[in-house]
C-alpha cells in the first residue's frame, strides 16, 4: 500500500520532459509542424537599413527645400525635386514594412526602393562632387547613404532570407491566412 504524499511518502517520480524546441545539430530530431526559426539577421538588418534610408531621404528632401528657399532659386523646381526625394524615402519605409509583414513578408519593395534610392543618391553625389568643396557635407551624406543602399541591396539577395520568406509564406498559407493583394 502506498502512502499519500501529504502523509510523508516520497513524491512520485516526475516524467522526463521533452524540450519545447528542436536542438541544433541533431539530424534525427525533426521540428514540429508549424515551427519556423526566428527571422534571419540579414532580414532584420535590411529592415533597419530601410528605415535609415527612409529617414535619410526625408532629411535630404527637407535640405533641398531649405536650400532652394535660401538661394532664391525657383521654388517650384525645388518642390518637385524634394517630392521625388521624399517619394523615394517613403518607398524605403514601405520596403521596411513589407519585410516586417506578419504573414507574407517580402523583399521586392525593398529591392525596388534600393534601386531608386541608389539612382537618386548617385545623381546627388555626382552633383555635389562636381560643385567642389562647397558641397562637402551633402556629398559625404550622399556617399554614406549610397553605401547603406548598396549594403541593403546585398542583404536583400541573401539566400537565407529568401528561404525563410518562402517558409514563412508556406506557414501562413497553412494557417489559413490569405494574401491581401489577390482579387
Amino acid at each position: 500500500m502506498t502512502t499519500p504524499p501529504q502523509w510523508g511518502a516520497p513524491p512520485p517520480a516526475r516524467p522526463k520532459y521533452q524540450q519545447p524546441y528542436p536542438q541544433q545539430g541533431h539530424p534525427h530530431q525533426q521540428p514540429w509542424p508549424g515551427y519556423l526559426p526566428p527571422k534571419p539577421a540579414p532580414l532584420v538588418l535590411l529592415a533597419l537599413l530601410n528605415w535609415i534610408l527612409a529617414v535619410g531621404m526625408l532629411v535630404i528632401a527637407a535640405f533641398v527645400i531649405m536650400s532652394f528657399l535660401m538661394s532664391g532659386a525657383t521654388l517650384v523646381v525645388g518642390i518637385v525635386l524634394a517630392a521625388v526625394v521624399a517619394g523615394v524615402g517613403v518607398l524605403n519605409a514601405l520596403g521596411a514594412l513589407s519585410i516586417n509583414h506578419p504573414y507574407f513578408p517580402n523583399t521586392v519593395t525593398s529591392q525596388l526602393a534600393g534601386v531608386f534610392t541608389g539612382l537618386v543618391l548617385a545623381a546627388a553625389l555626382f552633383r555635389s562632387v562636381s560643385r567642389g568643396v562647397a558641397e562637402l557635407v551633402p556629398s559625404m551624406a550622399s556617399a554614406v547613404l549610397l553605401a547603406v543602399c548598396i549594403l541593403s541591396l546585398v542583404l536583400a539577395s541573401r539566400p537565407a532570407g529568401k528561404q525563410w520568406i518562402v517558409a514563412k509564406h508556406q506557414l501562413s498559407l497553412a494557417q489559413g491566412h490569405a494574401p491581401g493583394n489577390r482579387r
